[in-house]
């Protein structure tokens, strides 16, 4: 009976869990800052304490008026209440100015906590491995922290640094009305309890409401993305479809909107009876403190401090309940938070395992096998490879065949569902993380374009290098976009985004090359791989390009994906995949004698050209 009568806010799961979000935040906060989260704190203490003095001079100078009131002598009378209201504005005063630098110090605060999350958050989404990233649980669940990481933070510091304002407010205004009744202060603490009630359960729908609406927030964003991105301005103009997406954007608001409006609507419908305790507790105190004054218990500016302080009081209660029902509210957001930062790998990344510095001989699949679930199918069967150091391998297959799966396996994006990938007769999962990536250049075929500099664009490649202006001008020219970056205004230190001032925006042959020139940038990698890597570039370049690899790649590992058979042939062993399996292997003259599916592709590639 007594659990259904409290406020769910006093409960023990309740109190943990605004006590965790508390720490949480402030923990943030403090490794932000400490001497600003200090200043926070400190001012909101002050700003509260401050309503006592002010409350008390307010009643003075109440009482020298009534006191003054028919006096012959004016002159003795105002210089007091002159003192008295001087006394009253300077604390006014000073508090509005705490107030200014409170309020400042927020915003400060907030747009630190914000900038810090955002940071917290790519540090951490970059340890995690390729299989955590694309669960489609963690997707929703990421993706609802993106979508509120901009806007919570403003609450949370509000609603946190509000906290010792109202406790001290509270105090300094109920210490007052105990010299009248502690009932008066005990009643007032009831009277806010209903909804603080109603508000806790609306809480939890509110989460399960937002919960329901991920997947429609993701496609929302997709949506979005794809309307506001330049890159897809041509193709969707050409079909005519901002039009279609634009519809499918707000049918999707329009839904979210209706079901916020409707869950909005119900907890102020239930929110109206919470009012009537507090009016009658009010108007009730009010009339007392009126008999108190008529029956000379109290005089007129006691009755007018006692008014105030019972304000305060309400004010308070009010302000406090709803930091801590806020803080409930957002406790879902930052254990949102807490669990991604918590987050451990799918994958084994082996911190403490060997760090390998360079390749002695190469890498070899044995026996592999590989699915994304254990509810899915196999993607690889079965797949026995030796990938030896000096070696230009090609891969090629129809779509779907498993090509880029085993991409992602020899680059340790993914471990093998059974058998194992060694380098140098090392199980790849023994070895460190880190620097078994080190080993590797690698372009995919959804390379990044980035908008920055063309400095940083190569440069990325290698970011202990960027300083290397020389080294990035070479890779520029083996990958034969040199001429290119000369023809622009700034030259190497252009944007390739025309958002910005000067920036341009390159050819997707052109963003080929400087995928190639990144990657070639990258230079102690001891294994080159390359998914489709001169698809968007003329034959004379790609011939220009490719030359440049074979001859970078003579004490490396060269693996290129590639549907151009006038540049497979040119591979040292060439990996024919299909349906999961390497189903032939050799050279170019080896796979045409043994007229299998190789030949058969090339020779209906070579159709084209007759």
């Amino acid at each position: 009976m007594i659990k259904k009568i409290l406020p769910p806010l006093i409960y023990r799961e309740q109190f943990a869990q605004i006590f965790f979000t508390i720490r949480e935040v402030f923990g943030i906060l403090w490794n932000i800052n400490p001497r600003l989260t200090i200043l926070v704190l400190a001012l909101s203490s002050f700003f509260g304490f401050l309503s006592l003095p002010i409350f008390y001079l307010e009643k003075l100078i109440l009482d020298k008026l009534v006191g003054s009131i028919g006096t012959s002598n004016w002159q003795a009378a105002i210089y007091p209440l002159a003192l008295l209201i001087g006394a009253r504005a300077l604390a006014e005063t000073i508090r509005n100015v705490i107030g200014s630098i409170q309020s400042y110090a927020k915003q400060v605060a907030s747009r630190a906590f914000n900038i810090r999350v955002e940071i917290m958050l790519g540090e951490k989404l970059a340890t995690l491995d390729a299989q955590t990233i694309n669960d489609p649980t963690f997707q929703d669940r990421y993706n609802k922290i993106e979508r509120q990481s901009g806007n919570r933070g403003w609450s949370l510091i509000m609603s946190l640094t509000d906290i010792p304002g109202s406790i001290l407010g509270l105090i300094s205004s109920a210490g007052i009305l105990l010299f009248l009744s502690p009932l008066v202060v005990v009643l007032a603490a009831l009277v806010t309890f209903p909804v603080i009630l109603v508000d806790r359960d609306y809480v939890k729908k509110g989460y399960e409401l937002d919960s329901k609406q991920s997947l429609r927030y993701r496609i929302y964003g997709w949506l979005a993305s794809y309307l506001q991105e330049t890159k897809r301005y041509c193709e969707l103009r050409i079909l005519s479809l901002q039009g279609h997406l634009v519809n499918r954007m707000k049918n999707i608001s329009n839904e979210f909107l209706e079901e916020d409006k409707n869950l909005r609507a119900k907890r102020e419908k239930s929110r109206i009876w919470t009012y009537f305790p507090y009016l009658f507790y009010y108007g009730g105190t009010n009339i007392y403190f009126a008999f108190l004054v008529i029956t000379t218990k109290i005089s007129v500016g006691s009755y007018q401090m006692f008014l105030r302080a019972l304000l305060s009081v309400g004010q308070n209660f009010s302000s406090l309940f709803n930091s801590f029902s806020e803080i409930y509210e957002n406790y879902v957001y930052v254990e949102d938070i807490h669990w991604f930062m918590n987050l451990k790998p799918q994958m084994n990344v082996n911190e403490n395992g060997e760090k390998v510095e360079k390749v002695v001989n190469g890498i070899e699949f044995k026996d592999v096998w590989f699915k994304y679930a254990e509810d899915k199918d196999w993607i690889l069967k079965g797949i026995n490879l030796n990938l030896t150091l000096g070696e230009r391998i090609a891969v090629v297959g129809e779509n779907g065949a498993g090509k880029s799966t085993l991409i992602k396996l020899l680059t340790r994006f993914y471990d093998p569902s059974e058998g194992a990938v060694e380098l140098d007769g090392k199980d790849v999962r023994l070895l460190n993380y880190e620097y078994y990536h080190k080993r590797f250049a690698v372009l995919f075929q959804d390379f990044e374009t980035y908008p920055f500099s063309v400095i940083d664009t190569i440069g990325f490649g290698d970011v202990e290098r960027m300083k290397d202006i020389e080294g990035i001008k070479v890779a520029a020219k083996k990958a034969d976009i040199d001429e290119f970056v000369e023809s622009l205004p700034l030259k190497y230190e252009n944007p390739l985004n025309q958002q910005f001032d000067k920036g341009v925006q390159p050819s997707g042959g052109q963003w080929q090359r400087f995928g190639i020139a990144r990657m070639l940038f990258r230079e102690k990698a001891d294994i080159l791989v390359l998914d489709e890597p001169t698809s968007n570039v003329d034959p004379e370049a790609e011939e220009k390009i490719f030359n440049e690899l074979l001859k970078k790649s003579k004490s490396k590992i060269l693996i290129f994906v590639s549907q151009r058979f006038s540049t497979v042939r040119r591979a040292d062993k060439i990996l024919v995949v299909d349906k999961g399996k390497v189903i032939e292997q050799g050279t170019h003259e080896e796979l045409m004698k043994l007229d299998g599916k190789y030949a058969r592709l090339f020779k209906l590639q070579a159709k084209g050209y007759v």
